[in-house]
């Protein structure tokens, strides 16, 4: 049984009725679900089962009802929290069977946002014009699970507004995304790995840009379907449910066990080509900027100039 199950079973048969019983007051203006850990994307196995797996879920709170109630629920719930709940343990440092947060505060503390996004300007806590410091992964990670995660129940709407808020970047902070992604498939591609790492012959430096690459071009193509990218533990796993990855993922699979580098750049230039090719048709961007420039740094300098455009 997936953890997701094991943790929404817990929520109703035990949760949903503790609440009711004790804490009526409460129960239609909370929120319900999980919104971190492996099991959340279905990315949960038998190693997994060490800490935040199984009989747990999150109360969400309005700040007002958190400071009222959040230390008392929380002390009394995981008094009273049956462990194991049909078998299933929770174990690990710290875990505790019932998570109860404030929804401003959890906005505030693993996203930045103090109020709801209105601007693009209100979205540059997470995207970084330029590239220096670039994204800020923890950050886009937490977006990635909070619109993936399971709300099973919202009586207050508080939580749903926010994650309908927070669904996707606006189009010209996308484009600075992209942007940003595709001068790292740049720079660790065509530009460092082809034309100066790979006629080095060291494995350590292969292995790193090799790694950097392999990185960005999952992200590039999670943002191209017009999606967050999580944490890069799991990174490989979401990649691999987008329908590009059934043609891509084969080919970076190759690459990083390719024995030899002349093999290893032939993949790069054609995985830099097609994707290259895959913005140019889709009409990201016009393929009309710098000739003299290799073609993804020429569409990394286009959809910046997009996204920073009045």
């Amino acid at each position: 049984m997936k953890g997701l199950e094991v943790a929404k079973d817990f929520y109703t048969e035990w949760g949903k009725e503790y609440l009711k019983n004790s804490f009526p007051e409460l129960t239609n203006r909370v929120a319900i679900g999980r919104i971190s850990g492996s099991d959340v994307i279905g990315a949960d196995d038998n190693i997994s089962k060490d800490h935040n797996w199984g009989p747990q879920f999150t109360i969400f709170l309005s700040e007002d009802d958190y400071s009222k109630y959040g230390e008392k629920l929380s002390a009394v719930m995981n008094a009273e929290a049956p462990n194991p709940w049909k078998g299933y343990r929770l174990d690990g440092g710290g875990d505790k069977s019932v998570n109860v947060e404030s929804i401003p505060n959890w906005i505030k503390t693993w996203l930045g946002f103090s109020k709801k996004p209105s601007r693009n300007e209100d979205w540059e806590m997470i995207v970084k014009e330029g590239i220096a410091g670039g994204i800020n992964v923890g950050r886009e990670s937490t977006l990635y699970f909070l619109r993936h995660g399971a709300i099973w129940y919202d009586g207050s709407g508080e939580m749903s507004a926010w994650r309908e808020a927070l669904r996707y970047y606006p189009e010209k902070i996308w484009f600075i995304r992209v942007a940003e992604e595709l001068f790292r498939v740049w720079q660790y591609g065509e530009y460092n790995f082809v034309q100066r790492v790979a006629k080095r012959n060291d494995p350590l430096a292969n292995a790193v840009c090799i790694g950097e690459f392999v990185n960005s071009v999952m992200r590039t193509y999670l943002l191209l379907n017009r999606d967050y990218t999580p944490y890069w533990k799991w990174l490989a796993h979401e990649f691999r449910k987008l329908e590009e990855a059934q043609t891509v993922a084969p080919m970076l699979e190759e690459l990083v066990s390719a024995n030899n580098t002349e093999k290893q750049v032939e993949i790069v230039l054609k995985l830099s080509g097609d994707i290259y090719q895959e913005i140019k048709n889709g009409g990201i961007i016009t393929g009309e900027n710098n000739e003299h420039l290799l073609p993804l740094l020429s569409a990394h300098l286009e959809l910046l100039a997009k996204g920073k455009s009045s």
